[in-house]
Order: structure tokens, then sequence, then C-alpha cells
């Protein structure tokens, strides 16, 4: 089956960069095609999926640019094992307060993963998985963004209490290097989790964990060769040495998410956690994020959505240092104009405090039309 879309977008902006002092308002234009195409068989599926949006901006500082993401999943199953393989290539602006890497602030960001996972039924409760993957995310010309390279591997249990809860034990181990070799973290952790429908129309989940991060990192000391009593100072040009540093930091994580349907037409849904997380700020930082969205239909076509997220980072070991952060508030109405046809307005606060930047804001309106491209292939 294969599924495509096409959509345009007009976007004003005051600071589109999220910088201390705006240069000016930067009007943006857009267009996006995505495409889903997937072949089904009873122990085999492969997806694959693919973005494009072409940018063209008018404004201070203007760049014209592509955007997009191309990602392949393949997975087989039998009656006991699943496997799955995918790879991805994304190009983005690192912009989306959710997924942002906040401690290098707004920039194009491109990032290659390789993911593979392994699900085995133990009984009719309890399975076992595996999972393996690694990326590496590069800046390009961002400026103080430094390219790094992530692995990540992980074992666990599930074991499903009743229909409606479920219990896991997960244990892993990342490892974080730079591009240019300057540091190099180790982080392994133990999570417990817990997941439940408590009603319904409400459905919640909890992992509590700790983590250990190990850290080598290349530090830079000058000093004076030689120092002479007759001569003030040093009396030879200072040199500047580099030498090892290792550091260890361990702390506790968790990762709590709630799903309430108040009604047919109205969803809110929460999400807070805190998780050791790969920065191109050239460490492994200690991520904060929180989300909050709900969404409600005032009729059949009218629909509407408010999100608020915010993400701070800390830098391992680090007391009192910076912890820049960013928040994010919209809102949106879509309109069905048709049943493949539809439009959507909304609006945009952003705030940055903390690090490269200082205090920032900026707003943003926009409208966007979409079309849906009838489906080819079965349906089912």
């Amino acid at each position: 089956m294969v599924e495509n879309s096409t959509s345009s977008r007009y976007e004003s902006n005051d600071n589109v960069a999220l910088a201390h002092t705006s240069p000016g308002t930067m009007n943006t234009f857009s267009l996006s095609t995505s495409l889903a195409a997937s072949r089904k068989t009873e122990s085999a599926a492969t997806v694959l999926n693919g973005v494009a949006t072409a940018l063209h901006q008018q404004g201070p500082a203007a760049q014209d640019r592509v955007d997009g993401q191309l990602g392949l999943t393949q997975s087989l199953g039998d009656a006991l094992n699943d496997f799955t393989l995918g790879v991805l290539y994304l190009q983005d602006f690192n912009d989306l307060v959710s997924s942002a890497d906040v401690a290098v602030g707004r920039g194009r960001r491109r990032t290659r993963s390789l993911s593979g996972g392994w699900t085995r039924s133990l009984s009719e409760r309890l399975s076992a998985h595996a999972r393996l993957s690694t990326d590496r995310t590069g800046y390009g010309q961002q400026a103080g963004a430094v390219d790094f390279r992530n692995a990540d591997v992980s074992l666990g249990l599930s074991y499903r209490l009743t229909q409606a809860d479920a219990l896991s034990l997960d244990a892993g181990r990342s490892d974080y290097r730079t591009q240019d070799g300057s540091n190099r973290s180790t982080t392994d952790q133990l999570n417990v989790g817990v997941s439940r429908a408590l009603s319904e129309r409400n459905s919640a989940s909890l992992s509590l964990g700790s983590y250990r991060t190990k850290t080598e990192a290349l530090s830079s000391r000058v000093f004076c060769p030689l120092v002479l009593p007759q001569f003030p100072g040093c009396a030879f040009p200072l040199q500047v040495v580099t030498e090892p540093s290792r550091s260890s930091g361990r702390g506790l994580q968790f990762n709590l998410s709630d799903t309430y349907q108040f009604n047919e037409t109205t969803v809110f849904s929460f999400g807070a956690a805190r998780k050791q997380a790969p920065s191109g700020a050239g460490a492994v930082v200690r991520s904060d994020t929180l989300t909050a969205s709900a969404s409600h239909s005032f009729s059949p076509t009218l629909s509407g959505v408010m999100n608020y997220a915010q993400s701070r980072s800390a830098y391992q070991g680090l007391v009192g240092s910076a912890q820049p952060s960013q928040k994010s508030f919209s809102l949106s109405l879509s309109r069905q104009l048709a049943t493949d046809l539809s439009v959507q307005a909304s609006y945009q606060y952003n705030r940055a405090q903390g690090g490269s930047v200082g205090s920032a804001r900026s707003n943003s309106v926009s409208v966007s039309l979409s079309y849906d491209w009838p489906k080819l292939g079965p349906t089912h």
C-alpha cells in the first residue's frame, strides 16, 4: 500500500533563530511531500517512509534549505520471535522543543541511525527483548556545536499481569563519543516500569531507575615552561598542554505518561521524563522534559489542539553550571474542507534561557494547506 500527501505552508516568525537580539521578522514559504509505502505478509513486513520539505525564506540572513527524512524498517516474525531492523536519515532544524538539543540552540541538524531489535515470547505472559542502536549526529556550521556518535544496547523482560496491567525490567548501556575525540562517556542504567489501563478512558505508565555515567575528557591547561627571578612573569612564551581528565556521576531517572479521554471529542495527555542524553554541546547531559497537550473536536470538520513543552539540560558533574532550557506553547485550528483537503492555522510562542543565547523569545503564526492523494494498493 502507498500513501502520499502534499502540503504548503506560510510562516511569519519574529525571531526564527531564537537569538538574544532578533535580527527581524523572517517569512518562510515551504512545500512538503510525504510518502509511506508498506508491504506485509503473514511473517514479514517492509515499511518505507519519506518526507521532503523545501523552504524558501525572506528576511534578515535568509537561507533556503531542504529538510526531510528517509527511513526503512524490515520486520520478520514467527510464533515466538519478532525481529526488526531499521535505518533512518534525518535532516531537520533543531527547534522542536520536545526533542530539541537545547544545549546548542537552533540550527541545521543531520542524524543517521541504524537500529535492530529482537523479542521472544517465553510464555503467554512473559517475554524478553533486546535492542541495539547506533547513530551519528552532525550540526554543519552551527557555532558551538560538536558532532558526535552514540550507541545504545539494552536487554529486558516484560510480564503481563492482566489485560490491563504490565511490568517491565530493562538494563542498558550507552556509549557517547564526540567526533573530535575530546569526550567519551559510558552510561549504565537500570529501570523498572509499570503500565496500567486505569479505566476505559485513562491509561498511564511509569518507569523508575538509576544511571551511572563515566566520562573521559581532554582539558587544556596553560603553563609557563621556565620562570627566572630576574624576569617578571614568564621568561618564555606560554604553552598549552592537553591532559585527560576522568569523572563519574550517578542519579535517578524516570519516565511518566498519562492519557485521559474526557469524552468522544476531548483528549488530554501529559508526560514528564529525566534521562541521560547525548548532546551536541560536547558531553552527555541530564535532560528533563515536560509535555502536555489537549485536543478537542468542535464539529466533525473543525478541531483544535493546544500543546506545551519544555526541556532543560544540565551538564554531568558541573554543580552550579548554566542549565539551558527552552519552552514552547502553541495553539492550532484545523478544518476539513473535503475528504482529502484540510487547512490549518496556528500560533506558537517560544522562550529560551541560559546557554549560548542567554534569554530569547519568539512568536510565529502560520497557515498550511494539506492534500491527501488517493491510496494505492490494498487497504487491509
